[in-house]
């Protein structure tokens, strides 16, 4: 039975950590997110999400105030999946703290300022404090992570070496909805026409990845398809896409196998 924490107080009550692995997320779970908990089940004995949506992460007119905030839902989707869910406050997490006064952590500006980083300033280390917290507070043994934020992924990977912290990543794979759009919180503002543009960002990134077109192309196509293309570029063997579709920014990437 799912066993819902609220304080820092709660999680101190846990015991076995050696055999504990988190699964951290901003909550509005969906599929994608049930993937990575049953992977975490095959890392360990215990597992435990976190729900916490970081005002680190987000700039100045982004999503936080509108971000879904859905609990009740999400204890219900968790079910068996994990063993705990760990729902703390801003103030558990920056306790007696205001931004201008929190020691950030920052992330390696060779992963972190581009694609994302280059729009969202800040991000990436909003991101690195925030996890670093949570591994601090929960002190498991692993933790996992999904490839659709890969640059995201590689931040935290190099943070935990960088600072020699006591956990192992997980890598959990993209999971994606029946017409290829990867599974995200943000799908759900997406109208039914919208989700029809998006479906095709998945497509285009598959002909880039076999040669069947080229990266300028694709891009030409995405923009008359009506998609606010922020970047499609290529780094670390991978293809990256950030772009609107409507008011709604959606992420995605592919390995390009080269």
């Amino acid at each position: 039975m799912l066993r819902l924490l609220t304080t820092r107080e709660d999680l101190d009550t846990l015991l076995d950590r050696e055999d504990l692995v988190l699964v951290p997320t901003m909550g509005a779970l969906h599929e994608g997110h049930l993937s990575l908990m049953r992977l975490a089940r095959e890392h360990g004995r215990k597992v435990i999400v976190s729900i916490f949506v970081n005002p680190l992460q987000f700039g100045e007119g982004e999503d936080f105030d509108q971000y879904p905030r859905k609990l009740v839902e999400d204890m219900d989707l968790i079910g068996d999946f994990a063993d705990y869910l760990w729902a703390p406050t801003c103030q558990d997490i920056y306790p007696l703290e205001v931004e201008s006064k929190l020691e950030m952590i920052h992330a390696n500006s060779e992963i972190a300022d581009k694609l994302c980083g280059l729009s969202r300033k800040g991000h990436f280390d909003g991101v690195c404090t925030v996890v670093t917290r949570l591994f601090d507070f929960v002190k498991s043994s692993k933790a996992v992570f999904g490839e659709k934020d890969f640059q995201q992924l590689m931040v935290i990977e190099d943070m935990v070496k960088r600072y020699k912290l006591p956990v192992e990543i997980i890598r959990g794979p993209m999971i994606r909805e029946g017409c290829g759009l990867a599974m995200s919180s943000r799908n759900q503002y997406l109208s039914d026409k919208e989700r029809k543009t998006a479906a095709n960002i998945y497509k285009y990134l598959k002909e880039v990845a076999s040669g069947a077109l080229t990266i300028d192309h694709a891009r030409e196509i995405m923009i008359s398809l009506g998609i606010e293309l922020e970047y499609l570029e290529k780094h670390w063997d991978r293809l990256f896409f950030a772009g609107k579709v409507g008011q709604t920014r959606l992420i995605d990437n592919i390995n390009t196998g080269s």
